[in-house]
C-alpha cells in the first residue's frame, strides 16, 4: 500500500482475465484508495465496501473463488499423529515465530 502499487499474479490473471478485470481489480484498487484516503483500517471494512459499491459498482466480496492448484505451494509439517500440508503463508508465519497445532493431538506442529 505505501508504495502505491498493485501486483497481480500472472497465470491467474491469463486464466480469470474477466473475472479479474471485472472484480479483482476493482477490489485492489480500493484498498489503494481506502488507504489514501482513511488510513489503516479494517481491510474489507465499511470504508472499503463503500467504495467498491460506489465507485466501482461491484458486490464487495472479500473473496474469489479462483482454482489456485497450480499456482500454489505447501510445505509439509508433522505433528504426532500426522502430516499437514500447510500455505506459504502459515509457513512464513511460523518463521517469523507463529506456532499451530493439530486440532486432534494438540501438538505443536513442526517442518518435516
Amino acid at each position: 500500500m505505501q508504495q502505491n502499487r498493485l501486483n497481480f499474479h500472472p497465470i491467474l490473471y491469463k486464466e480469470n482475465t474477466n473475472a479479474f478485470l471485472d472484480d479483482v481489480v476493482p477490489h485492489e484498487v480500493s484498498h489503494l484508495l481506502v488507504w489514501a484516503l482513511f488510513g489503516r483500517v479494517q481491510p474489507h471494512g465499511k470504508e472499503w465496501q463503500s467504495i467498491m459499491i460506489d465507485v466501482f459498482g461491484r458486490k464487495p466480496d472479500a473473496t474469489h473463488q479462483f482454482d489456485v492448484k497450480r499456482v500454489t505451494r505447501s510445505f509439509l509439517y508433522q505433528c504426532n499423529c500426522d502430516s499437514h500440508a500447510l500455505s506459504t503463508r502459515r509457513h512464513n508465519n511460523i518463521s517469523k515465530g507463529a506456532q499451530y497445532k493439530c486440532k486432534k493431538c494438540n501438538a505443536v506442529l513442526r517442518m518435516a
